[in-house]
């Protein structure tokens, strides 16, 4: 590995870490199913034992083993219940090695009988990292009609990169998707929601993303960084200006708030097409030059998705002492000998893009 790939790699590393402490991906998502069965190397199917309704039983051992596992928790009075209306309904538990506890992953009625097979299918696999196709598997049960379904395929697509969401053709249902994104018993999901309603388009969502933008960057809330992805998304580069105009160029909102705005336009750049690069790069421009504190947070947000496209404006910042405090300059400077570096491998016909040998 070359001292440019090291540096490269610790500066992005860094600064993910940076703009997860204040993007719209800010908190640790729960584990998914899938997540518990990846992660476990015993997986079984149990229902309540008919020598003892309180007791759990093995009815199916879907991790090969032959050892009879006994699962010492209870079953609760709801899901006796549930059993005992179909008998064809399951529970799902799961540990990791051979002597862990065992953890209830979830409850095996019709509906998520299919989607459990496919899952154990592929398991192998997504084990390997195959995380695209794991992806797509619960993109195609997006709009599943039963609500459990629905909401561990968000949970999963919650977990992709925002460029996964885009570039696939999700159908996505904006009534549905409304009429559960202010549920305060799933407020996990609600970055994801907003996400879809960016992608979705239509005047019901495009209300909601305003109405919601508006609000977020008043209240500092952590949602902001995903309301602003999804209005760039819906109303394209023509909407950057004006973004970047509100939200940068001034006093009005907090650093905490900018630097979620900025990441919103950071992610669009990765992502985005010529003219949605072009959007930014004119729109970040124009805001370091009217907001040069701004610099450490373009630093880190667009090199931590390895977008150099600010190196020359922030250079110019630093050569004329706008950018000061000791720590902000490290920062910045660092972001611009990274992009000198990658300027000059790319000019030897290397490639050091985040996706490529760099982390090899």
């Amino acid at each position: 590995m070359t001292r440019l790939s090291a540096v490269l790699i610790g500066f992005l590393m860094g600064a993910a870490s940076a703009a997860g402490a204040c993007g719209f991906h800010n908190y640790v998502p729960q584990p998914t199913m899938v997540d518990r069965l990846i992660e476990s190397e015993h997986v079984v199917l149990v229902r309540q034992d008919p020598a003892n309704p309180f007791r759990y039983k093995v009815v199916e051992d879907l991790s090969g083993m032959d050892a009879d596992a006994d699962i010492p928790n209870l079953v609760d009075s709801i899901t006796r219940r549930r059993l005992a209306r179909s008998q064809d309904d399951v529970v799902l538990f799961a540990r990791e090695g051979a002597y862990g506890p065992w953890l209830r992953v979830a409850y095996i009625d019709s509906a998520m009988q299919p989607v459990l097979r496919s899952v154990l299918d592929q398991l192998p696999e997504w084990r390997l990292g195959e995380d695209a196709g794991r992806f797509r598997t619960f993109a195609e049960l997006l709009n599943h009609p039963d609500p459990v379904v629905g909401k561990l395929a968000l949970r999963e697509l919650d977990r992709a990169d925002y460029g996964f969401l885009v570039s696939h053709k999700l159908q996505v249902d904006t009534g549905r998707i409304l009429s559960r994104i202010d549920d305060r018993a799933e407020m996990d999901l609600r970055a994801i929601r907003v996400l879809l309603l960016g992608i979705a388009g239509g005047d019901a969502a495009r209300d909601y993303l305003i109405r919601g933008m508006h609000r977020s960057a008043q209240l500092e809330s952590t949602l902001l960084g995903a309301f602003a992805t999804a209005m760039i998304e819906m109303d394209g580069p023509e909407s950057v200006r004006t973004i970047a105009e509100t939200y940068l160029s001034g006093p009005a909102y907090s650093a905490a708030t900018q630097e979620m705005i900025v990441e919103a336009l950071a992610l669009h750049s990765q992502y985005g097409d010529e003219t949605m690069q072009s959007a930014v790069a004119e729109a970040m421009d124009h805001a370091l030059q009217a907001a040069p504190h701004l610099a450490p947070a373009v630093a880190r947000q667009f090199g931590a998705r390895g977008v150099w496209s600010q190196s020359d404006t922030l250079s110019s910042l630093v050569r004329n002492g706008s950018v000061r405090s000791m720590a902000d300059v490290l920062t910045v400077s660092q972001y611009i000998a990274l992009a000198e570096g990658v300027s000059a491998r790319s000019g030897m016909g290397d490639d050091v893009s985040p996706e490529s040998g760099v982390f090899e």
